[in-house]
């Protein structure tokens, strides 16, 4: 049963419509808090559009910063945003005036036969496409000077002024602080242009705070101080480069890459590909690490953006081809409250199946309880669900609609305790976040359950299923986690449906669990932010008794750690204390064993530097991580290797990295420097 909707965009008055879209536009790249999804944001523009192909709301781009005057940039060539397609044919009508211009037909398009575009973009040598995904983060210029150092970034902004954030942008991964010169640095200054993003993989850590991974990564971008999550967990793709007069897009992504920069992905494509690219694109999108909501395609040849021209909102030379919205409207129809392993209870939407990214969803996150509040919703409400990247469906708005007002439980629906509301700062936004709390999560049945779910699946047991567990705390058999290790045979098969094969198979399997890898014992927890990565980190670093004793700042220290994780780790140690001690009581725990991966470079981390001849860095990290390892993206005091480039063996002034590493062994550190074929013939070797 479809909704019943209010007012849609095409009832609204023209004045109304532009009113929507600067408003909007300003939520998305101001403020970092969109209220709709692009799917809609592209309708409205659409709307206008159609009524006023000239409103001046059209060449407006981004939107003006909302710091102080001190905190602008002005852009020395503007960052203008892309025109947008959805379909085949409007990717050709937009090649179809590419080559009416390059070919001396603008002025006559009718005389251009649809034989003469084919015939163009398979042969003619200025039909070749660059492809790009095009990632949904937070574009950014970054300027450098003429000896190569890092002096300015700032943020697109409106497109003519963004906001400067060279104090956060300095330490985002992928962004040297210092360019490689010597061969190929004749250039002065110079500008990188690229796409700030946060990792999927680090957002799922996250994921119940913040309502996706761009409005965190904007958030952390521009904080003064204490952001959310350390900006070294952001990652930056280069697109551009202004200064050097390079001939083509390609060259142009092979020179940021020798810089030191993280070139976005990309394929050389004749137009004639471009349906089948985007298509592999559509089938690959949910398998990498970043969100994406389409592909960029500009001709390579970088003299032909002159020869188009531009308009007041975007290049000829390029398109954006959009991926299908990944979002649908449905009702809602109940709220379930569901209760986590650390006793917090947070709310579930449950709404008339709605097709997203082609599998029928009927449930979805609202997050916590700030966010319910926020969108005021009522049960029958016509909602928006939005599933982007692979994370799981979330409600992004509502139309209204609805008759009853969701409120909040004032008792946990597992255990029947109260529940009361903590409160805890958003560093990114500056917001009070509400989350709602068992008050006795110590005795609630279903955070118990989580716990010893998670423990078991960490740890890989055998035969603990949901099901036998809830029957061991049915039974009083099992209180936490501690108790895995007191389970009798006896006891056990006394309990219906179990039986002696299955308990001894229990009972065995948790006796083999009593010698434990560290790393595996910190995941196992459930401590928030202490996953595979952070676990490995610590467990090379300290023994349990050393970490237990550290302070949020010296855990902060480590490589790819910040603030917010290292407290969290911190509190969450601390909490868990007396559980911890009881397990130390049955366990016995190891480190570096074969659980933290297998091969020569167990216990190592190791960073590239200079470009590589064997392989591509992606692949040489993603070796390196299959033989045991770390692959660190900066030179820190606990890296072990720096793998070094033969041009930056032969370059005159070292990069940054590469000084950082000659500082850190004059200072005593044990970082060893390899050149790239000792590195992997060592390897080889071994």
């Amino acid at each position: 049963m479809m909704p019943s909707n209010p007012p849609q965009p095409h009832e609204w008055t023209t004045a109304r419509l532009a009113e929507e879209i600067l408003r909007h536009n300003r939520l998305y790249f101001a403020e970092a808090a969109p209220e709709i999804s692009d799917a809609d944001f592209d309708g409205l523009v659409a709307e206008l559009r159609k009524r006023e192909p000239n409103h001046p709301v059209l060449r407006q781009v981004g939107a003006p910063s909302i710091s102080g005057e001190s905190d602008k940039v002005t852009h020395k060539r503007p960052m203008l945003s892309l025109e947008k397609c959805n379909t085949q044919d409007e990717f050709n009508a937009w090649l179809r005036g590419v080559c009416a211009t390059l070919t001396g037909k603008a002025n006559n398009l009718k005389s251009l036969a649809q034989e003469e575009v084919d015939a163009w973009a398979a042969a003619s040598p200025l039909a070749w496409l660059v492809l790009t995904p095009k990632i949904d983060g937070l574009a950014c210029a970054i300027h450098y000077d003429a000896d190569g150092k890092l002096k300015l970034a700032a943020t697109r902004g409106d497109g003519e002024v963004g906001e400067n954030v060279t104090h956060s942008l300095r330490r985002v991964g992928g962004v040297p602080t210092e360019l490689r010169d010597g061969l190929f640095w004749p250039h002065g200054e110079l500008e990188v242009r690229g796409e700030v993003y946060l990792p999927l993989s680090a957002f799922q850590n996250v994921a119940d705070q913040f309502a996706n991974p761009r409005n965190l990564a904007a958030g952390v971008l521009k904080a003064k101080d204490n952001p959310a999550i350390a900006p070294d967990q952001l990652r930056f793709f280069a697109y551009d480069v202004l200064g050097p007069n390079l001939p083509s897009e390609s060259e142009k992504l092979k020179f940021v890459s020798r810089l030191g920069f993280t070139p976005a992905p990309h394929v050389r494509i004749r137009p004639t590909q471009a349906h089948a690219t985007f298509q592999q694109w559509v089938d690959r999108r949910a398998n990498e690490d970043f969100e994406a909501d389409g592909v960029v395609l500009k001709l390579d040849d970088a003299t032909l953006a002159q020869r188009l021209g531009l308009t007041a909102h975007h290049p000829r030379n390029a398109i954006a081809w959009k991926f299908s919205a990944e979002s649908g409207l449905t009702t809602l129809t109940d709220v379930e409250w569901s209760v986590a392993r650390t006793g917090t209870i947070t709310p579930v939407a449950i709404v008339e199946p709605v097709q997203l990214s082609g599998a029928a969803v009927t449930r979805a996150t609202l997050h916590n309880l700030s966010n319910l509040r926020r969108l005021a919703l009522k049960i029958g409400d016509c909602v928006e669900l939005v599933r982007r990247g692979g994370v799981i469906p979330h409600v992004e708005n509502t139309r209204g609609g609805g008759f009853a007002l969701v409120e909040p439980p004032t008792e946990c629906p597992s255990c029947g305790q109260p529940t009361r509301i903590d409160e805890t700062l958003n560093k990114a936004t500056g917001k009070t976040t509400e989350l709602l709390v068992c008050t006795a999560p110590d005795q609630c049945i279903v955070a118990r359950r989580r716990q010893v779910v998670h423990f078991c699946a960490t740890l890989e047991l055998d035969g603990f299923g949901e099901k036998v567990i809830d029957t061991l705390l049915g039974a009083g058999l099992l209180t936490d986690t501690a108790d895995l290790y007191t389970l009798q045979v006896g006891d056990l098969q006394e309990l219906p449906r179990m039986g002696k094969i299955l308990a001894q198979k229990l009972v065995s399997e948790a006796a083999r669990a009593r010698v434990v890898d560290l790393t595996l014992f910190l995941r196992a927890l459930g401590i928030e932010t202490l996953g595979k990565h952070a676990a490995t980190l610590l467990a090379n670093r300290w023994t349990l008794e050393e970490l237990r004793g550290k302070r949020a700042e010296e855990i902060a220290e480590l490589h790819s750690l910040g603030d917010v994780s290292a407290q969290q780790i911190v509190a969450g140690l601390a909490k868990l204390a007396p559980l911890i001690d009881r397990l130390l009581t049955h366990v016995r725990l190891e480190r570096h064993t074969a659980h933290v991966g297998e091969g020569p470079l167990v216990g190592q981390i190791v960073v590239f530097t200079g470009t590589l001849t064997r392989m591509k860095r992606s692949d040489a990290q993603a070796r390196v991580v299959k033989l045991g390892g770390l692959a660190g993206d900066t030179v820190t005091a606990e890296t072990t290797t720096l793998v070094v480039g033969s041009d930056e063996m032969a370059a005159t002034t070292p990069s940054s990295k590469l000084k950082k590493a000659r500082k850190l062994q004059q200072a005593g550190g044990t970082i060893e420097i390899l050149g790239e074929d000792a590195f992997w013939t060592r390897l080889e070797t071994t």
